[in-house]
């Protein structure tokens, strides 16, 4: 119900923009995608009344703010649940990842032994078949829990929930060349090294050993990797522009996110990599600007 408000309230936003500029583009269904999105990211406890109006509220500014749905240069998604987290962020799951927890040095058996990680019932057999068949040539073993956390986390928020679902889509997408592939693994790649690195530094003392799976597997940082963070209109046009942006964004993640369990810090991560954006975006025409300056003088000397 929270993704059908959701998607109402896009719709509505929609043709008020479209009644108010005077203009006939109601065959564009971007609003729907949007709508789904949004939905996906906010907690499935969140009351469907302050869902509707706070959509359509929001996405209206966005339009007016940050332009239309073709040229926006903030993801307006992003945008939406921000000011839902803004007007109601206590109806947001908390970070259970506490100093005792990460002081133990091994933050997911912890949270498992807990029950903060609801473990399904298959996992301990599935998890037993890989660290006898598939893992012994790589020198893994994996604990009872990470196959919940891949299938289904649990999380109120449905696009933190299946992690599976939004890998095997999004292979899917890269492979019909439906969404960009650089911009998620450097982000993931740079993330995910720092977290092994640091993320257990300040209440341990150790390095080189943070969990990359669990905060792969929570906050939302694969659906955000693959589905928000190279959005269209928002990213960097060159492929260093590119790189850089997800540099950014992977360092940005680790500040706001550590470990893992943050229900809101990845799409302030994307808000800002959206705001900074523009400032890559104009070194990178300056630097074709005195690229082709270079070439037209080059030519006049010959």
């Amino acid at each position: 119900f929270i993704i059908l408000v959701s998607v109402l309230a896009t719709f509505l936003a929609n043709l008020t923009s479209n009644l108010i500029r005077h203009q006939n583009n109601f065959s564009d269904l971007t609003f729907l995608v949007q709508g789904l999105m949004i939905g996906l990211l906010i907690p499935s406890t969140y009351p469907m009344l302050i869902v509707f109006f706070s959509v359509y509220i929001s996405m209206l500014l966005s339009k007016y703010i940050f332009g239309q749905n073709g040229d926006s240069w903030v993801n307006p998604v992003v945008f939406s649940v921000i000011f839902l987290y803004i007007l109601g962020f206590n109806f947001f799951p908390q970070n259970v990842l506490t100093r005792q927890i990460m002081e133990s040095g091994q933050p997911a058996i912890s949270l498992i032994n807990n029950g903060s990680v609801q473990v399904l019932d298959f996992d301990s057999r599935f998890t037993f078949w890989l660290n006898s068949h598939i893992f012994p040539p790589l020198g893994i073993e994996i604990p009872t829990g990470y196959i919940s956390l891949f299938w289904d986390s649990g999380s109120e928020i449905p696009a933190f929930r299946f992690n599976f679902l939004t890998l095997v889509s999004s292979i899917i997408l890269i492979s019909f060349d439906l969404i960009n592939w650089l911009i998620p693994a450097v982000f993931l790649s740079i993330y995910g090294l720092l977290v092994f690195l640091f993320s257990l530094t300040s209440f341990t003392g150790i390095i080189g050993q943070g969990d990359i799976l669990l905060s792969f597997l929570t906050s939302g940082t694969l659906f955000v990797a693959f589905f928000l963070l190279d959005s269209y209109g928002t990213v960097p046009n060159t492929i260093v522009g590119k790189v850089v942006y997800a540099l950014i964004a992977s360092v940005l993640a680790f500040l706001l996110c550590g470990a893992g369990f943050s229900s809101i810090g990845n799409l302030f991560v994307v808000l800002i990599c959206n705001i900074l954006s523009p400032i890559i975006q104009f070194i990178e025409e300056q630097g074709y600007i005195l690229h082709i300056n270079r070439l037209l003088r080059k030519n006049n000397y010959a």
